[in-house]
């Protein structure tokens, strides 16, 4: 598999929470097969996708043996893989040449689950996994025109720890939507955006900024093109912090 610096990674925006939520195993090799679809066309009708062990080792910095142990997991965690998509959201099916036009209409109210994957085939001797997508999962990486997210490829792979996967997610979705230097958003809406609203944890500023922000912009630096990320407050109510800005510096290849 040729993989450069450039290699980039491209998602509609609305599978990005439940992305951000994988296991690592089945994250990894879900975005190595993305890097193969082009983004801008529709995959060939029962296109396979094939993941070896030794790309995967190199890749994702890790030794062979973990990479033939995580293929294996990642081949049971996708076929189990769904995404969860408000109705409202959900986009119809790409047509194919020669197929009817089915009929279509925006649906309200409710949560739809989709399959990921059509199947997956972990081939243990060879060391190597074969993927077939849905079909309800090809609108999300496939003709993609507008809400979608940019990652290097490389940069994704190889972050393991669960709150820099979220934190890099995040920074390139809002670079993606044109916020290439900095954006400001309330304290509860980014916490929310991270998944960890709810998280008794990190109630206090001090908390989420020490062991959330600071230790995923740590892991971040070291892994991906980012040089710096800053988290700043800018708004207090009663000496608490209710508004942050959070700015960056990266190399755009």
């Amino acid at each position: 598999m040729k993989v450069s610096k450039k290699t980039k990674i491209r998602h509609r925006n609305g599978i990005n929470a439940t992305l951000a939520d994988m296991p690592l195993s089945s994250r990894r090799v879900l975005f190595l097969t993305i890097a193969r679809v082009d983004p801008k066309k529709i995959m060939e009708r029962g296109e396979v996708f094939r993941v070896y062990a030794s790309d995967y080792s190199e890749l994702c910095g890790i030794d062979k043996s973990a990479a033939y142990k995580q293929l294996k997991e990642a081949a049971k965690q996708l076929q189990q893989q769904i995404i969860a998509i408000p109705r409202e959201q959900l986009l119809p099916p790409i047509p194919r040449v020669g197929e009817p036009l089915l009929p279509w209409k925006k649906l309200e109210g409710g949560v739809r689950m989709l399959n990921v994957t059509e199947y997956c085939d972990y081939m243990d001797g060879d060391g190597y996994i074969d993927i077939a997508f849905s079909r309800q999962m090809e609108p999300y990486i496939c003709r993609l025109e507008k809400d979608f997210t940019t990652q290097i490829l490389l940069s994704a792979v190889r972050l393991s720890d669960t709150n820099a996967i979220r934190l890099y997610q995040y920074l390139r979705e809002k670079i993606s939507a044109g916020k290439v230097k900095y954006f400001d958003i309330s304290l509860e809406d980014l916490k929310s955006d991270l998944g960890v609203a709810d998280s008794v944890h990190y109630k206090e500023f001090k908390y989420f900024n020490n062991q959330f922000i600071k230790r995923a912009i740590s892991k971040i630096i070291e892994k991906t093109e980012f040089n710096v990320i800053k988290m700043e407050v800018i708004k207090r109510i009663r000496r608490k912090a209710v508004e942050v800005r959070i700015s960056y510096e990266y190399e755009e290849n």
